[in-house]
């Protein structure tokens, strides 16, 4: 069985989803240890620390920030999010004590690190083993500029859509450099921004909306949608319409984004189920992001691609039912492994009996840095392995079956999916 770990780990990977900043961003932000924390900023949240207590904009010392965060760093260093730091803190930065002192010294090298311009290559290619990585930047941020020779964008097209004042409406008008004064005009001018990301390489879609509303979605009138728009394009620019007010103009839009998306040969990222604490916009109403509520899209859009995101854990079981079902729908292992390594497993296992192998994207990072990208896949590939062994000591497959099963999920289907070229 040592075969398949050993295959495994040579296994050049396409990291199906993150969320990693430029190299130029981080630089220019002179990114130290603090702003590497990413998850474990969530467990330390829910473990009692005030919400942005880390950020630099509060003007602590570099070692009043090393010791606020040890006093959270020992309520949560059981979590997955912790060992990935700490994974990171060994392997990459060589820290083996927590202490002031320590991390002292390593927000110095990370800050080195930082400035560097050959560390995402070195940690992604040379010690992560990932030859492409789709990137996501920050929702507020719309641009495919990353590095190519690294990176593909995916782009969140949630502002499109998540149209609440004037405001928005000028956002878009900007970003299209189309005029916008009646609904057709906004159609336009989305199209218009699809059509720019497509041409400059984007490779998907992204629809994030399940952190502030249902993935419900409804079936509006063209007549319903554009009286919602006109009701905020005549209002006053600071006043914002009741998201309930807005409801039919958003799902008319959803269903005007997936429509597109399908004519310029884009994929679909959904977000499904868990939620990050730190950036949630809803207060983490968990039953938002229901995997269900998209049956009837699914229904409808039988030649769209949907990559259904996170497994749509804690919701698994309805999750894999529909992914086994429906035909237009790619299974997503993004950020599980680190939300629950038991669950993933589980969820693996199940997989591999219920899923067409073709249709299963097996890792994502879904990190901000490459650092969390690098720990986070040398826990998928021990996770999966294990997963594998157990599968061939089953009898399930054979050794020979279990490592084209890795190598189709974590970079044949990708390539296959995404149309890319590596």
């Amino acid at each position: 069985m040592n075969s398949i770990m050993e295959a495994v780990s040579k296994i050049r990977i396409i990291d199906g989803h993150e969320h990693i900043v430029t190299y130029e961003t981080r630089r220019n932000e002179n990114v130290d240890f603090f702003g590497l924390l990413h998850y474990l900023d969530s467990d330390m949240i829910t473990a009692g620390m005030e919400r942005g207590a880390l950020e630099r904009h509060h003007q602590r010392s570099d070692e009043e920030m090393a010791e606020l965060f040890l006093n959270y760093w020992h309520r949560t260093s059981n979590t997955t999010y912790a060992k990935m730091l700490q994974c990171v803190a060994k392997d990459l930065y060589g820290l083996e004590k927590w202490d002031v002192k320590s991390l002292l010294e390593m927000n110095e090298q990370v800050r080195r690190k930082s400035a560097d311009p050959t560390w995402y290559t070195t940690v992604l290619k040379e010690r992560s083993g990932i030859d492409m990585t789709l990137t996501l930047q920050l929702p507020e941020v719309h641009t495919t500029n990353v590095d190519f020779e690294l990176f593909r964008p995916v782009m969140f097209l949630d502002f499109t859509y998540k149209i609440r004042s004037l405001k928005d409406i000028e956002e878009i008008e900007k970003e299209s450099k189309i005029d916008v004064h009646t609904f057709k005009d906004y159609l336009n001018a989305v199209d218009a921004i699809l059509k720019r990301f497509v041409d400059e390489g984007m490779v998907a879609t992204k629809l994030g909306h399940a952190y502030w509303r249902t993935l419900e979605c409804g079936k509006p009138t063209l007549y319903e949608a554009e009286t919602g728009f006109n009701r905020i394009r005549t209002s006053p620019i600071d006043e914002q319409a009741a998201p309930e007010q807005l409801r039919a103009l958003q799902d008319y839009l959803i269903h005007f984004i997936i429509q597109r998306s399908i004519a310029y040969g884009m994929p679909i990222q959904i977000h499904t189920g868990h939620h990050e604490t730190s950036p949630s916009g809803n207060g983490n109403v968990l039953t938002n992001s229901q995997v269900t509520g998209l049956i009837p899209l699914l229904h409808e859009y039988k030649e769209a691609k949907f990559v259904l995101l996170h497994s749509g854990f804690p919701y698994h079981q309805e999750y894999l039912s529909i992914a086994k079902n429906f035909p237009n729908v790619y299974t997503d292992l993004t950020w599980v492994y680190i939300i629950s390594p038991t669950a993933a497993k589980q969820i693996l296992h199940q997989m591999i009996e219920m899923v067409p192998q073709s249709k299963i994207l097996g890792f994502g990072g879904d990190y901000i840095y490459v650092e969390g990208a690098y720990s986070h896949q040398k826990l998928m590939r021990n996770i999966l392995s294990g997963v594998l062994v157990e599968k061939v000591g089953e009898g399930a497959l054979s050794e020979e079956e279990a490592v084209q099963f890795a190598e189709k999920v974590l970079r044949h289907n990708l390539i296959d999916l995404y149309k890319l070229n590596v």
